[in-house]
């Protein structure tokens, strides 16, 4: 007997990827009955689903792909898609879901499917002239499509981050050649040192291309997520979907899988009114969810925007009271850039009553906890009575980053270069005092300004780089200054994980190895402030 265990990974995810485009499918068919493209690409993903099964001697999955097999071969040769139809397809799919994942956990496959059997039955499309046995699909077919050898290759995201922890450590070697280069100018070494240093870049190019992937990989599974949370608070939504074909890091688009559902979710729930409501305001019944991605330099922006009722400033600000989160004096002095960085508070929820859409506990804060360990960074803004719109900001890749090495007495740090606004030189006369925080001038603007000196407790002497150069950066929308003590330039970074006592220390994002063996700690300019 073959031994299909090793291949159970490889079914896994190719079962999701079918998974996703039956969904995607079905939810076009439902608005759109006669697209046919819908009909038969969700025929061929069941069908291919049905053989691999087959293959993996899975037979609960085998035969309900089947089934659906039966239905979705009368439509496409001309059967009518009758109220209902696609509803019971979809629970055919949450079935299907429900196998492959416990497949996934090392369950037993086996499920009692009676039930859908029946439903897929009553619903079977009948066509003049066409019997429902002409179209069963012969078994000899159940591998035609899977026996394909296509033109690409299916590699473990375990793999390619071997790989890339290889291409990683040649990149460390890589500065120290050009270090030693650097101090030894010989021809023959800078000969060397220069192919190497272009080799290497075009390995780290090549690897960082294989671990990108189009935001579809996640995406496509939120229409289905939305229909269902629509049918749930019975409001009418209408989602859109873009920038799908924008790529980013595979791990990234894992990570944010929650994050990004849990907007949706409140999205639906607490953006969205109900029809009623909505009349009410001079809006259509039918509200508006957009999930969108676009490239902003090395940065991806995927954002979700609603035309509900908006953020309430003055609810938040009172809950935040309630909950001594802040101040009663706090709250009146605060500006709306600074209520919505409540919502990245624990514990703070404008929701009354837990529901299964949203209310968990799981709240923004999470969101935000989640997106900033990242590198990335949250953007709100809100209209009441209008709606909202948050962004998430997020790197390409967190492997690799450019930063700026800056130094203070004999320690280095690095400072992500997509954080840096500009680099000012800082006098005297530029200091100001506010509110007991020190501040400087730039650009008829007053920033607050910190001391690396003084925040890491540097030894040396406090009466040096007092003043000198400030970098500039930005974060969440907000300016603020970094004084240090040299600028050592910018440089490729290969991002390490922190480990022992450094772990989990907000101001650090990780750490890099320096052409001299050296180690520089990688700031999160956020988790200074």
């Amino acid at each position: 007997m073959v031994d299909v265990s090793k291949y159970k990974e490889l079914f896994i995810n190719e079962s999701r990827e079918h998974l996703q485009c039956i969904s995607r499918n079905l939810l076009t068919l439902e608005k759109e009955p006669e697209n046919t493209a819908a009909i038969n690409e969700t025929f061929r993903s069941v069908h291919t689903l049905k053989g691999i099964a087959a293959m993996r001697v899975y037979p609960e999955m085998e035969n309900l792909s089947h089934e659906m097999e039966n239905v979705l071969d009368v439509l496409r040769k001309g059967g009518k898609i009758e109220k209902g139809t696609v509803d019971v397809l979809l629970e055919c799919l949450d079935g299907l879901e429900t196998l492959v994942e416990d497949v996934a956990a090392g369950k037993a496959v086996k499920r009692d499917l009676t039930p859908l059997y029946k439903k897929l039955d009553y619903i079977l499309p009948k066509k003049e002239g066409v019997e429902v046995s002409t179209v069963r699909v012969e078994e000899k077919r159940e591998r035609e499509e899977t026996g394909r050898v296509g033109p690409t290759i299916r590699v473990g995201i375990e793999k390619i981050q071997a790989l890339q922890n290889i291409a990683e450590e040649l990149s460390i070697a890589k500065m120290r050649l050009l270090q030693i280069a650097s101090e030894h100018p010989i021809p023959e070494l800078n000969e060397v040192t220069a192919t190497t240093h272009r080799l290497t870049s075009e390995l780290l190019d090549r690897v960082t291309e294989m671990r990108m992937f189009p935001v579809a990989y996640i995406f496509d599974r939120f229409p289905r997520t939305v229909r269902d949370l629509s049918g749930k608070t019975g409001k009418d939504v209408d989602f859109e979907v873009s920038g799908k074909e924008i790529e980013l890091d595979r791990l990234v688009l894992d990570e944010i899988n929650d994050a990004v559902m849990h907007l949706l979710r409140n999205a639906v729930d607490h953006g969205i009114e109900k029809p009623g409501e909505r009349e009410k305001a001079g809006k259509k019944d039918t509200g508006k969810v957009i999930l969108s991605a676009r490239r902003e330099g090395n940065c991806v922006v995927i954002s979700v925007e609603d035309d509900g009722r908006g953020l309430d400033i003055e609810k938040i600000k009172k809950i935040a009271v309630e909950r001594k989160i802040i101040t009663q004096e706090e709250a009146s002095r605060m500006r709306d850039g600074d209520v919505y960085e409540l919502l990245g508070a624990p514990g703070l929820s404008t929701t009354k009553k837990i529901t299964d859409v949203s209310g968990r506990g799981v709240g923004f804060d999470v969101v935000k906890s989640k997106i900033k360990s990242l590198g990335g960074s949250v953007r709100i803004s809100t209209e009441k009575g209008r709606g909202t719109s948050i962004e998430l900001r997020l790197p390409l890749t967190t492997a690799i980053i450019q930063s700026l090495l800056v130094g203070v007495e004999e320690e280095i740090y690095a400072i992500p270069l997509d954080s840096v606004r500009e680099i000012v030189a800082v006098g005297e006369e530029d200091l100001k005092s506010v509110e007991g925080k020190e501040t400087f001038g730039y650009r008829e603007q007053v920033l607050p300004l910190l001391r690396l000196k003084t925040i890491f407790e540097v030894p040396g002497n406090k009466d040096k780089d007092r003043f000198g150069p400030v970098v500039v950066v930005e974060r969440d929308e907000k300016l603020f200054g970094i004084m240090v003590g040299t600028l050592l330039g910018q440089q490729e970074t290969v991002v390490k994980p922190l480990e022992g006592k450094l772990k989990g220390r907000k101001e650090f994002a990780g750490a890099t190895i320096l052409g001299d063996g050296s180690v520089a700690l990688i700031l999160d300019v956020g988790g200074l402030v």
